[in-house]
């Protein structure tokens, strides 16, 4: 019977195609006239369900997939008109006529890596493979090999092999900055994403809320985001989510901190900035999840919360780390309160500061067979770095350590994890000088295993311990993924897990050859600059955080090619670039160009207000000239050995700063390639700057506010016509793409050309 049905099914849909859907719906009708006593007959049929509910039911359960739910109000043309305006501008890309530009732009993409850099950047030890910024890590409670690792920009990852290969789970979310993970320990199939990095760096992207993967381990469903109160407003997009914590016996009740958020080049907020602090759900594990917050905490401000824990058996209490207001930690013995309005804290730890890295704190949990409350550890910036332990469920804590361990980037570089099987073993990640030890003796010593780390990259983020095997620990940092299967030892032996499956490298910008496009290079964050050869392998060929890149277009081969990179800046230290002709794989040959020890060269200032990503452009002629922004714009015509200031000094004096009052930094330049004399650069305000005959002062090329104030990304004149050129704008909730046809003119007027962009 049961094979007949479905020979029926199949043979009817078959028809369908031929003679219509009303031929199926009639046969679907026949079907449902089946005996409906007959054992092989579907659950539904043998019910008694009526041909009428069973097409209601069909209804009802093709409007769920589709997001429409009963009670909603919904623009049923929504999507008719999306469907439209993207049938109509595919028709358009191909009624364009044959070019290279239109091949470009119908072909198809394909990742080329690095998947890993083979030469990492590290400390101590070897260089070994490496990735980019590992935020988050979760580990199945009873399988050491089965782990989820999310990454700041590179979306989730799951092994199910120890890290031997791994599988993307997210890359078509609405975020693929992962900040924190959180298995059921009720059901480890379930494990909860929350989106956004909650690290305070300037490419800390922001999230949308938090996602769900059902059957974790196997099919990976997913769900969400979900961000979404009782009264449907959005309380998470645009913000980072710094932890989440599942109750220890009910996969429904989670508790998600949130922290600020920033996005793009210009690490600017989103235009709609939900309140900040510890919300809680109790539907998560539902089709549609809500949140509700603790307005209680710290006087119910709108305050970053870093990192939130529970009691591992007492979900009531919890414990959270405010990183403004003063700061410090906060408790609360009733999180479980059916109202949320009822949770009360108090506040064992104060401290009095305005410093974020001062304020960051970072938790471990775990409650000892036999004791009678939980104890925390809680790694701090207060102080320059301080371990503190309590042990009497967070009523009190007790500094075990004062040993500068994240001097002095408390704010970005902090992780602490304790062994679950033994309160005294604690794990401790930080800056370069202790980016991994351990102590044995509940925080009142570490030992750092920087000098015997093999390849370990540095920059803390993440330590995982593993349930059910505690010589085995995962650790994330800016180089990736990392284990080691005996933490115990003498001398930790770290397996880097960055392969060709994990793909998580954050690029600043590339630069391509003129005639071999598989000659490319391109700044990355702290894991150097990077070079894509001819054979299509990639190689780190210089240090630090890559920015910016060029290559001479006037490069006729693949031997002796200029080439130029920015480092990361700071003004009064470091400001300027390197260059090399070079191009063999190896870490060197570089020559720096400008400011650095303090010391001017090549006609850079070091005096001057600069944006940790300098801008780098090329002009015409041969060489290429070459320009560079700090708060003025330089330009060399000799491969950087001499540069002459070519604007004002500084062009925006006042304005930027924390006051407002010092000078701003040049965030874009543009510059023709027809003609060196037509040059615009973008200020980090929003103003532009340019000449169009060489001229300096740069003249004020929005004389009539056409662009919006904003974050300035890119400036570009067009290759064809000198007297059209473009910007962007790096902010959210605005068009952020602007054109001038008439750039020449006393008074350029911009109009926005954003139509189609999100």
């Amino acid at each position: 019977m049961k094979k007949l049905a479905i020979l029926f099914v199949v043979v009817g849909l078959a028809l369908g195609l031929v003679l219509g859907w009303d031929t199926i719906r009639r046969a679907g009708a026949d079907l449902l006239n089946l005996d409906h006593d007959d054992p092989d007959m579907p659950q539904f049929m043998r019910a008694g369900v009526t041909k009428e509910r069973f097409m209601e039911m069909r209804a009802e359960g093709t409007a769920m997939k589709r997001g429409l739910h009963e009670g909603e109000d919904i623009d049923r043309q929504a999507r008719p008109n999306a469907v439209g305006q993207m049938d109509a501008q595919e028709a358009a890309r191909y009624e364009l006529p044959a070019s290279r530009d239109k091949t470009a732009i119908l072909a198809a993409w394909s990742p080329i890596g690095p998947a890993p850099i083979p030469n990492a950047q590290v400390g101590v030890g070897p260089s070994t493979p490496a990735s980019g910024r590992t935020l988050s890590i979760a580990i199945h409670p009873t399988n050491p090999d089965i782990v989820y690792v999310g990454t700041a920009q590179g979306g989730l990852y799951r092994s199910t092999n120890g890290g031997t290969t791994w599988v993307a789970l997210m890359d078509n979310a609405l975020s693929l900055a992962i900040g924190a993970l959180a298995l059921a320990p009720s059901n480890p199939e379930v494990l909860y994403v929350g989106t956004g990095e909650s690290g305070f760096c300037a490419d800390c992207f922001f999230g949308v809320g938090v996602y769900r993967i059902d059957n974790a381990s196997t099919t990976a469903t997913l769900s969400g985001p979900f961000n979404r109160d009782a009264g449907n407003a959005d309380i998470f997009t645009g913000r980072g989510i710094s932890e989440v914590i599942v109750h220890p016996t009910d996969a429904n009740t989670i508790f998600v901190g949130s922290t600020r958020g920033r996005g793009g080049i210009g690490a600017q907020s989103n235009n709609v900035l939900p309140t900040l602090g510890v919300y809680r759900s109790t539907n998560a594990a539902g089709a549609n999840p809500t949140f509700a917050r603790f307005t209680e905490l710290a006087g119910g401000g709108n305050l970053d919360i870093r990192d939130i824990a529970i009691d591992p058996t007492n979900a009531n209490v919890l414990i959270a780390n405010v990183t403004a207001n003063g700061g410090g930690i906060y408790r609360t013995a009733n999180a479980l309160a059916a109202d949320p309005a009822a949770v009360t804290f108090t506040q064992p730890e104060v401290w009095a500061s305005t410093s974020t890295s001062e304020l960051t704190a970072e938790f471990a949990a775990i409650h000892p067979a036999g004791d009678a409350n939980a104890t925390f550890y809680a790694a701090v910036g207060n102080l320059g770095g301080r371990v503190l332990r309590s042990t009497d469920g967070g009523v009190s804590f007790t500094q075990m350590i004062d040993n500068n361990f994240c001097t002095p980037q408390c704010f970005y570089d902090i992780a602490i994890a304790v062994d679950p099987t033994n309160v005294n073993t604690v794990y401790l990640g930080g800056s370069p000088q202790l980016a991994f030890g351990r102590s044995v003796n509940g925080g009142a010593t570490f030992t750092n295993n920087n000098a015997t780390a093999q390849g370990l990259h540095v920059d803390s983020h993440a330590i995982a311990v593993s349930p059910s095997n505690p010589s085995i620990v995962y650790f994330g940092s800016d180089g990736g993924i990392y284990r080691t299967n005996d933490a115990s030892a003498a001398s930790i032996a770290w397996i880097p897990l960055n392969n060709t499956t994990f793909s998580a490298t954050q690029f600043m910008s590339i630069a391509v050859h003129p005639t071999d496009p598989n000659f490319t290079i391109g700044g990355t964050q702290d894991n150097g600059t990077n070079m894509f050869n001819a054979a299509g392998t990639w190689f780190r060929v210089d240090a630090g955080d890559g920015g910016f890149t060029l290559i001479d277009q006037n490069a006729t081969g693949t031997t002796n090619v200029r080439q130029y990179h920015a480092y990361f800046t700071s003004g009064g230290s470091q400001v300027g670039y390197a260059t090399r002709t070079s191009t063999a794989q190896v870490d060197g040959g570089w020559g720096v160009r400008g400011c650095f020890s303090s010391t001017s060269a090549n006609g850079i200032a070091c005096d001057a207000t600069v944006l940790f990503y300098a801008p780098l452009e090329q002009g015409p002629g041969n060489p290429n000239t070459v320009y560079f922004g700090s708060d003025r714009l330089y330009r060399s015509a000799d491969q950087g050995t001499s540069h002459t200031v070519v604007s004002q000094a500084p062009i925006v004096a006042t304005g930027c700063g924390t006051t407002g009052t010092s000078p701003c930094a040049i965030s874009a330049i543009g510059v023709s390639p027809q003609n060196d004399n037509i040059r615009i650069v973008g200020i980090r305000d929003g103003s532009i700057f340019g000449t169009t005959t060489g001229a300096n002062p740069l003249v004020d090329l929005d004389p009539l506010g056409g662009v919006p104030p904003g974050y300035i990304a890119r400036a570009a004149i067009d290759p064809k016509n000198p007297d059209r050129a473009y910007v962007t704008l790096a902010n959210f909730g605005v068009n952020t793409v602007y054109r001038t046809n008439n750039l020449s003119a006393p008074q350029p007027t911009w109009t926005t050309v954003s139509n189609g962009l999100p």
